[in-house]
Parts: structure tokens; sequence; C-alpha cells
């Protein structure tokens, strides 16, 4: 028989058996560590394909979502010559427009600008009932001279959502507010003529009379009241020429109620309007409703009369009141003297 070959790997194990165990341990260690990379390298693969459908899937949910929010109006006619394209959206809690002009020019001359931080409109988005009705909701302005575009938004829609429920009896959210036919206005924040920027009602914002009764006896500092009313509710839009009227005739806001009276039978009655304050157009509107009218009609003798009925023929005054004084704003359709403890409103200028 040959020789054995001392040095193979063959004899030095059958001399000595305890290297055939280190030689198992060593495959083994090293099977398993081939094992445990090729799992993790799957792994690996696996976890990056899910992290790519995962972004995947967010991009599509978020490009859907935005898809969802734009809003396709019909009828939209546009009555500024700037306007070169618009796009509506509907957030969770505003309505959102955004109106491209021609130029940078275009752009802040229509917002009476002087540059994109200081203009001299306010945006109004006027809504309208099944009879015509109109009713201002103001909104908010950005410019951006950039890419020549205004953005108007719209947050509080609360005064239409009550009359057109008082009236047409139909609940107005945010999703379904630009389904009512409207106009998206530029109010002037000082003198001067609003524009219609754009709307689907029949008619611009400027052709729409909204004067209603006859204002008498205006105090100083109240630059134009605007009357809009039904058999349902009545809005009183008092606004003041600046800011120093705007504050000092509503008592610095701190304790103020805006109040109304008129004689009827020998008797005077008195009542508080609702009130909301628009500070960006130094405008307060004052309410009063169908519900407010049953219990005034109550205590004239169950007289048959509407709120529109009230504010249309009768002598109305209007002032605003801080439990001691009464300070006199106007008065509708002829002068009505129901005041008791009426105060200076020159004295009010000599205060400033």
């Amino acid at each position: 028989m040959a020789e054995a070959n001392k040095k193979s790997l063959g004899y030095k194990i059958q001399k000595n058996p305890i290297l055939l165990v280190f030689l198992i341990i060593v495959l083994a260690i090293a099977l398993f560590a081939v094992v445990n990379i090729t799992s993790a390298i799957q792994g690996k693969n696996a976890e990056q394909e899910n992290s790519t459908t995962e972004i995947a899937t967010s991009e599509t949910e978020a490009v859907s979502a935005a898809a969802a929010n734009s809003v396709t109006l019909t009828g939209v006619k546009t009555y500024s010559t700037g306007v070169v394209s618009y796009n509506a959206e509907i957030g969770e809690n505003a309505v959102i427009f955004e109106v491209v002009f021609s130029d940078k020019q275009a752009l802040l001359s229509v917002h009476s600008a002087e540059n994109a931080n200081s203009y001299g409109v306010v945006p109004v988005f006027c809504f309208y009932t099944e009879k015509g009705i109109q009713v201002k909701c103001p909104a908010e302005l950005t410019l951006n001279t950039q890419s020549n575009t205004a953005v108007y938004t719209l947050s509080f829609i609360d005064d239409f959502k009550n009359v057109i429920a008082l009236t047409d009896e139909v609940t107005v959210t945010f999703e379904n507010i630009l389904e009512n036919p409207f106009n998206l206005y530029l109010e002037p924040k000082n003198n001067g003529v609003g524009a219609t920027v754009l709307g689907t009602y029949q008619k611009r914002v400027e052709d729409v009379d909204t004067s209603g009764s006859n204002i008498l006896e205006a105090a100083d500092g109240i630059k134009k009241v605007e009357l809009t009313y039904a058999d349902e509710f009545v809005l009183v839009d008092i606004y003041y020429e600046d800011v120093n009227s705007y504050t000092q005739l509503n008592n610095d806001f701190i304790t103020n109620f805006v109040c109304f009276g008129f004689e009827s039978g020998g008797e005077s009655y008195k009542r508080n309007f609702i009130v909301t304050e628009y500070d960006s157009l130094n405008m307060v509107r004052c309410k009063f409703d169908s519900y407010s009218m049953a219990e005034l009609s109550s205590s004239m003798g169950a007289l048959s009369l509407t709120a529109g009925e009230l504010f249309e023929n009768y002598s109305i005054a209007v002032w605003t009141s801080d439990y001691d004084t009464e300070t006199k704003l106007f008065c509708l359709n002829g002068s009505a003297a129901v005041i008791e403890n009426p105060v200076d409103t020159g004295s009010l200028e000599a205060d400033e």
C-alpha cells in the first residue's frame, strides 16, 4: 500500500479526530452567516419596496386630495379686463379663489395698490338668495407681484348661512356655498366706487340696489349705511370713515351695544341688535331676525309685522350704548325720539 500523505487534511483528521469537530463547527458558523446575510439583504429589499410603495401612495393621495378640493364652476363672468385665469378651491374652513392678472400693473391697478402690501380695497364675496337678496361676506386678500396673482380667502360665511336658512330653508357649508350665485367684489376702504372682478350672478354688485331706506341725521364719522331686508331678517351695515370713528362711535368696543328704537301706538320700543364687527372695512353689521321679531311683535300687542316691514316703514333711531351713555348714530325713514341720554358726538372728535 502506498504510503499515506502525512501532510493531507484527511491524514491529520484520521490521526487527530478533534480536528473534525472543529471543522464541522467552522462550516456551521459559515453557513449560518451566509443565511443571515441573505435574509438581511432580502429584508432590506422588501423594506425599500414597502417604503417606495408608501411614498407613491402618499403622493397619489395628496394629488387626489388636491384634485378633490378644486371646484369646477359654470357660468362665470369676468368683469376686469386684466383677468387671465382663475381657480377656486374649497378648504375645510375656507373658500380660496386664485386669480391671475395679465401683468403687474393690472394687478395693482385693480386693487388700488401701491405694492403687494399696500392696497385700498377689501375683497367681499356677495352671495344671493333665490329672490336675489344680496349678502356681503368680507374676505382676506394676498397679492403676489411676481406671479401677478391675487388670492382671496373667505373664512366667515355665517351671515349668509343664517340668512339663506331663514329665506330658502337650505343648509350652506363651505363645500356647497359656491353653488349659490355669487360675485367677487372689491370694496374700497375709503370713499370710492367698488368693482366686481368676476361672478356667477346675473348682475354686478354695482348694479344691485342695496340702499333700502332713507338715512337721516347721521353722526360725523359714518360714511354710509347699507340696509338689506326681507320678511325673515334685517341687516344694517354701518361703514365708518376711518378706524378712529369706528372705535370711538362704538365705545372702543370695550362695553358696546348697538341698539334701535321706534314708536308705535304711543309707546316706545327698544331692542339690541346682534352685531358682527368687520375691522378690515371699519364696518359693524347689525342683525335682527324673525325669531326676535316674534317676541317684539308680541309685546306690541300681537301686531302682525315682519322684520322687513318694520325697518321699511317705521321711523327708527339707531345708537350705541355702554350702559351709561347713548351715542346716536342715525335715523331710518325719519326721526325717532327714543334716546334718553344722548352724548354729543362732536365731543368724540375733541377727545382724539
